[in-house]
């Protein structure tokens, strides 16, 4: 098939996966994020200290946690088409559940709840792409895909000050009780609406031409036996390996500074005395504009011809310097908003490049494990990272030292990574790609 035909099938079946997975990655962050506006009226009305939020904020990644990669090869077994259903009904029903909360315990048990719901989700997505996509296309895909997530955020922030300003008192419920109910709803309905149009495999696609299918089919599947790690102990081999451990403590530091902001910014922005709606359209701002620059950089990425650490290394540090500054000149405004703006470029940028590492050193059952993997334990900074803001701030009595520290772990963890994967690439085991090695080496 001549290069310009595989551009069109690629074109047709990024144009029919894409959208779908867009939306229900936008559906995601939504209910998971929520909670950090709601907590504008929440926390005063049931109780909660600085402290007892940001630990319930970042009590979802724990429950998360041990179910990402049995979830994944779950996945595999069942299918996308089933199993994506399931988890979205699932985590539809328990952000429904959250607006009835009381206390400080049943608010972290909702959000536990919600955390063992939705895993898999995101890395399923993910695993889901390397089926449709071959390996060296995947970097623009997860672009493409990714770019949900700022405007996710960018969309939610509005919609949730809005929901908690204009319904509050609607059936005698506060705004904040109606954020869960108003965002819960649509991932049932999405659930739905999945079941009946996601497909597996190309080989199912009825958009494709019959030669089409074939061509694709055949090249995914020339991929994935590339992979001859099938059984437990390979898999095994896979979580050990020092390149996924390595990743994934680089995950840690980077999710530390991203949820430990996106949780709390609703509130440090709420200090500039502005109102319930203008709140939520300043947090759309950062959002917006790493969405932007999350595009721009994967083009950049792919126009270059290849993906190198630097390209994961350098938006981190530029967030590491934005993080500091934003904690420098935290009374005035206008400042600490541009700073917190550069900060989440700078994460937004680092992540399709980043989220391409475990695809380009494994592929198959090995690839499902290791973003499962990878996901699941640097989720943990999800709950590290509102906690420590939680506990600093109620510390200090201050945002500006727990605004500091998380862009000291984005330093350390983008430091890691450029210092210590190249020599760690050279040990491979079987299944494993050369892909990044050369260029992980020059970066």
């Amino acid at each position: 098939m001549q290069a310009f035909q595989e551009a069109a099938v690629l074109r047709k079946t990024a144009m029919r996966i894409i959208p779908l997975m867009f939306i229900l990655y936008i559906v995601s962050f939504i209910d998971r994020t929520n909670v950090g506006f709601a907590a504008l009226q929440m926390n005063h009305q049931i109780g909660l200290t600085p402290a007892m939020y940001g630990l319930g904020a970042g009590i979802f990644f724990i429950g998360m946690c041990p179910f990402e990669v049995p979830s994944n090869l779950m996945m595999v077994r069942f299918g996308a088409r089933v199993w994506l259903t399931r988890i979205m009904i699932a985590w539809g029903l328990v952000t429904l559940a959250t607006s009835m909360v009381t206390g400080p315990h049943s608010f972290y048990a909702m959000r536990f709840l919600l955390g063992i719901s939705e895993a898999g989700f995101f890395p399923g997505v993910l695993f889901y792409l390397t089926f449709w996509f071959p390996r060296e296309h995947r970097t623009r895909i997860i672009a493409r895909f990714m770019i949900s997530l700022p405007i996710a955020a960018a969309i939610g922030g509005p919609v949730s000050s809005f929901v908690l300003q204009a319904f509050d008192g609607v059936l005698g419920l506060p705004g904040w009780r109606w954020i869960f109910i108003v965002e819960g709803i649509p991932a049932v309905l999405m659930a739905f609406v999945t079941y009946r149009i996601l497909l597996d495999r190309p080989s199912q696609a009825r958009w494709l031409e019959p030669a089409e299918r074939q061509w694709l089919q055949a090249k995914i599947d020339r991929e994935l036996s590339e992979d001859q790690a099938h059984g437990a102990t390979a898999v095994m081999a896979t979580l050990l390996d020092w390149r996924t451990l390595l990743i994934t403590f680089t995950g840690i530091c980077f999710v530390i500074g991203f949820y430990g902001a996106g949780f709390w910014l609703p509130q440090i922005i709420k200090t500039f005395h502005v109102s319930t709606l203008q709140v939520g359209l300043l947090s759309a701002l950062p959002n917006a504009l790493g969405a932007i620059a999350m595009l721009l950089w994967a083009r950049r990425c792919r126009r270059r011809g290849g993906m190198r650490l630097s390209d994961v290394v350098l938006p981190q540090l530029l967030a590491c310097v934005a993080f500091i500054v934003a904690a420098l000149y935290l009374s005035q405004p206008v400042i600490a908003m541009s700073a917190f703006c550069v900060a989440m470029i700078g994460l937004y940028a680092s992540m399709p490049p980043y989220w391409t590492l475990p695809t380009m050193f494994f592929s198959g059952t090995s690839a499902a494990a290791a973003l499962a993997f990878v996901n699941a334990v640097s989720n943990l900074g999800g709950f590290f990272g509102p906690a420590i803001i939680g506990f600093l701030t109620q510390s200090t009595g201050s945002f500006k030292l727990a605004v500091a520290t998380l862009g000291v772990f984005v330093l350390i963890g983008a430091l890691a990574l450029l210092v210590l994967l190249p020599a760690f690439a050279t040990r491979r085991i079987a299944g494993t790609s050369d892909a990044l090695l050369m260029e992980g080496q020059s970066a």
